[in-house]
């Protein structure tokens, strides 16, 4: 609990250092929000359906290089720039997510647990990618590799449980009334704030590992 805790304090002060993330957060969210209006991700039926599937995996691995990227140079003291974006790592991200969402997918169909379990393990993904500069399937297995330790999946788990609440919560409330525009205003900022403290608490954790991943092998 203690690293949550201190995890989600670091996160808290890193946004608000650099607004860029919150930025760019903002812009990805009101993009996807406003796909989403025609059709929802589980709304296949819906010929819009394909817009709003192509946006994010179009617009993901963009979203993420920017992001991850930033927290990384803040984390190791560089300099960010934004022509030294790794644009290489873009298909490995799209394919990346292709195919953790098919495993997460196929997994909730049975029964639930099966495809939380693949989401939770497979959590480190973007950043092995992005910072490891790893392949799909790779990145993936060094996610698991990282996740095995049960301390490890019990402090996602409670983290993920617990900063999920909050946009559930604003989802039930203002279901009722999904024809007013202020009720998308409101989705827009607090899915901005999710996405954004999410993906920087992630990799701060993603970081932490690694260091005491190696901490461990050295003599």
């Amino acid at each position: 609990m203690k690293t949550i805790a201190a995890q989600s304090r670091q996160a808290l002060q890193l946004i608000a250092h650099a607004p860029s993330i919150g930025v760019v957060s903002f812009v990805y969210s009101g993009l996807i929000q406003a796909a989403s209006i025609r059709a929802d991700l589980l709304d296949i039926a819906n010929p819009w359906w394909i817009v709003t599937i192509g946006l994010i995996l179009l617009l993901s691995p963009l979203y993420h290089m920017v992001v991850i990227g930033k927290v990384a140079a803040i984390l190791s003291k560089q300099s960010f720039s934004w022509r030294a974006l790794p644009i290489e790592a873009f298909a490995a991200l799209v394919a990346g997510e292709l195919l953790v969402n098919a495993g997460v997918i196929a997994g909730s169909a049975a029964f639930l647990l099966p495809g939380i379990y693949l989401g939770l393990r497979a959590v480190y993904y973007k950043q092995a990618i992005i910072l490891h500069k790893a392949r799909a399937l790779a990145g993936i297995q060094q996610s698991f590799r990282m996740t095995a330790p049960p301390r490890v999946m019990l402090q996602i788990l409670l983290m993920f449980s617990v900063s999920y609440c909050i946009p559930l919560a604003v989802d039930f409330l203002v279901m009722p009334a999904m024809q007013s525009l202020w009720v998308h205003v409101i989705a827009i900022l607090v899915s901005t704030g999710f996405v954004a403290w999410i993906n920087v608490y992630v990799t701060i954790s993603f970081y932490r590992l690694v260091d005491s991943n190696e901490s461990a092998e050295c003599p």
